[in-house]
């Protein structure tokens, strides 16, 4: 099992120091807004690159491209199509092929036929630019009630348009499996375009409020609801080889991620 953790399990940490803390982990998710955020005169890609070449770990995903299948077309033209492409400069310099995307969110009541269509519009032009460079699209829906793609009906809807297309694919989180109480045979059909399977573990009769926000509701996988066990057994009978990523929303890292994970999804 290739596992790694993702960089919103560790907020407090910068870049150089999460990647020391996950050294244990064979790959790493990085937050493209805190790296760009980081970047300066003392911080270069190049020692980025050096610091995960120093721990032997691989980065796995750079995330996140969001809001990109709804805005206006100015927008998608002067600013998503601009942040793709420093998103692919980044994964060039830190040696890293894939970029996650994720979906608008719309408060309007707008047919599901147009956001698909506007939506499959806007990934032609970004797998179209990535696939140049050979970075993967990984496309990740959000169960969140207001996201334009908010489950995996939808997102299967969405990339049967993209059979054939080689650099497009899945990224999953369980916590949005477990949200919308996804049978986990449903993902079988697409197992091999899977890109990445993102762990975190849920209580579903916490509701989605301001004063319960997904931030606080993201707990260990194997500590809520969501049976790991069967869905790791699922992805391992149907030979799922790429990543694992344990994906959290917390400021501290304190405790051994990676020695937890093990003592609660091993088998007995």
């Amino acid at each position: 099992m290739l596992l790694g953790l993702n960089q919103n399990s560790c907020k407090n940490l910068t870049t150089p120091k999460f990647i020391k803390k996950a050294k244990r982990f064979q790959g790493i998710e990085l937050n493209f807004e805190k790296i760009n955020n980081e970047i300066s005169d003392d911080l270069s890609l190049a020692n980025l690159l050096e610091y995960l070449e120093m721990y032997n770990t691989k980065l796995i995903n750079l995330y996140q491209l969001e809001d990109f299948s709804l805005c206006s077309d100015r927008e998608f033209k002067t600013t998503i199509i601009p942040t793709l492409r420093k998103l692919i400069y980044y994964c060039y310099n830190l040696e890293c092929d894939l970029i996650t995307i994720t979906p608008s969110f719309e408060s309007r009541d707008i047919p599901k036929w147009r956001i698909i269509r506007k939506t499959e519009n806007r990934l032609k032009e970004i797998i179209k630019i990535a696939y140049r460079e050979d970075i993967r699209i990984g496309f990740e829906f959000i169960s969140q009630p207001d996201s334009s793609i908010k489950n995996l009906s939808e997102t299967k809807n969405l990339l049967s348009s993209f059979t054939h297309q080689e650099n497009l694919g899945y990224v999953l989180d369980t916590y949005h499996l477990g949200k919308t109480n996804e049978e986990f045979e449903n993902i079988i059909d697409i197992i091999g375009d899977i890109y990445l399977i993102q762990l975190s573990d849920l209580i579903n009769t916490l509701e989605d409020t301001k004063d319960s926000p997904e931030i606080r509701k993201r707990i260990f996988p194997g500590e809520g609801e969501f049976n790991f066990k069967k869905f790791l057994n699922l992805t391992k009978k149907y030979r799922y080889k790429d990543f694992f990523s344990i994906e959290l929303n917390q400021n501290k890292c304190q405790i051994d991620y990676y020695k937890k994970f093990l003592k609660l999804n091993s088998p007995p």
